[in-house]
């Protein structure tokens, strides 16, 4: 325990000066270290699924629930990763307009529009990079979410379209209404007419796959489907007449409601090849294009936080230098995130790091650069956390979820010495500096 001595604001030096308000002249800090960790464990293979209606096992208060991804990846690292989307539109438009239902006969203008969040996303800066569409619909297939089938369907008499670009290209075509520092550009990529008319005139479903490719290494972030905002979610656009009075048709994706439920994907992620290597000596990993994430199950000592106030928190975590390793010496930003074994996430470990949406039973805490190559201790602020812990049912479990912020775009994948490390002095712990009432003391 390390006993820190402060003054009172007017830093006076006897009690006598104010002998109310500091009854005993001075505030002692406290520092103390807690074994709080139980168990912990990595998990490998987070790309997202890509977004599901409803999914299973999560409830919301109307009876549905979602599975949604903030972002879906599109990734081409020759050397370990292969991640490409697809994208259903079931339902095309066949007339001109809603009060026009002639059958459309000829259009233009036709594209996918897309919007790629540059902060979330590694383009090349030398060179160029192309993002190609594929028709990989099997209207025979009686369950088309089948990665291996879609995958098989990347051929090239399959081909939409196709787009190369630069960098420059991407970062300067930006959305109208958003400020300067925005990350957001719009991403189009044109089909050509006679193809869409193709899909419209013969009722058929359209299923884009969705792949990008580049001599050198790319990772994409496109906005997902379920992002609350129209005018940023994958969207189908095209002209049905020359008539400047009609609109072109915007047209946003449609999951297969025929279906079972779980498969009933708006946007669908596929792994194509993933050679990344997790360590198997039972340290914590989190990161990497396809990602890794650790879970710390941990118990809450409630009786001594509740007769304390809290100054700050932090879980110590001794960093284990990974220096050999693809991007070894670059950083990347890591989080924490508190989470609640509750009625939405249930107890299945895999199922609680899978979801990291802040609002779903749980706390969002501040991030922390680390670097790969580096050693030592790294201190994770958790006082919301203690925040949440203290003031719930002492009977839910409690966890920790390490993640990184740079999943499925950024390499790197720091790595941490686990609670079932054979030295105590390189295990997780919490550490609380605090002060304790004082007798007299105003409150």
């Amino acid at each position: 325990m390390i006993v820190l001595v402060a003054a009172c604001s007017e830093r006076l030096d006897t009690s006598a000066n104010c002998p109310t308000l500091c009854t005993d002249n001075a505030l002692v800090f406290k520092d103390t270290t807690l074994d709080i960790v139980q168990s912990d464990s990595a998990f490998g293979g987070f790309t997202g699924v890509g977004e599901r209606w409803p999914a299973p096992g999560l409830a919301t208060s109307n009876g549905f629930g979602y599975l949604y991804e903030t972002f879906v990846p599109v990734v081409n690292r020759p050397d370990s990763a292969d991640i490409r989307q697809v994208l259903r539109f079931d339902t095309l438009p066949r007339i001109v307009s809603a009060t026009d239902t002639t059958p459309i006969t000829s259009l233009r203008d036709s594209k996918l529009l897309l919007v790629l969040d540059t902060a979330r996303s590694s383009i090349p800066r030398v060179g160029t990079t192309t993002v190609s569409l594929y028709d990989v619909d099997d209207a025979n297939a009686g369950n088309d979410t089948v990665p291996r089938s879609l995958a098989a369907r990347f051929i090239p008499s399959r081909l939409i379209a196709r787009r190369t670009f630069t960098r420059a290209e991407v970062l300067a075509d930006t959305i109208p209404g958003f400020g300067s520092a925005a990350t957001s550009r719009s991403f189009g990529v044109a089909i050509p007419d006679t193809v869409m008319l193709r899909f419209v005139r013969s009722a058929r479903r359209l299923r884009i796959g969705v792949q990008v490719t580049s001599p050198a290494s790319a990772a994409l972030r496109f906005v997902a489907p379920s992002v609350n905002s129209e005018g940023l979610v994958p969207r189908l656009t095209y002209d049905p007449s020359p008539d400047t009075a009609i609109k072109a048709w915007l047209v946003s994706t449609q999951a297969n409601l025929t279906v079972p439920s779980p498969e009933r994907f708006r946007a669908q992620t596929l792994v194509l090849q993933d050679r990344t290597t997790p360590l198997n000596d039972g340290s914590l990993e989190a990161g990497g294009i396809v990602g890794v994430r650790s879970l710390l199950r941990v118990k809450i000592p409630r009786a001594f936080l509740a007769s304390i106030t809290v100054v700050r928190a932090s879980l110590d975590m001794v960093q284990r230098p990974q220096r050999a390793v693809p991007g070894a010496t670059d950083g990347v930003r890591m989080r924490l995130r508190a989470a609640i074994a509750g009625p939405a996430l249930g107890t299945d470990p895999r199922r609680i790091v899978e979801f990291l949406d802040p609002t779903i039973e749980g706390v969002l805490l501040p991030s922390l650069r680390i670097v790969p190559a580096d050693s030592g201790v790294k201190s994770f602020d958790v006082g919301e956390a203690l925040r949440l812990w203290i003031t719930q049912d002492s009977a839910r479990a409690t966890n920790l979820v390490l993640y990184s912020e740079g999943e499925t775009f950024q390499e790197q994948r720091p790595a941490f010495y686990s609670r079932r490390n054979s030295n105590p002095a390189l295990r997780p712990r919490l550490r609380v500096t605090y002060t304790t009432p004082r007798k007299g003391a105003i409150p």
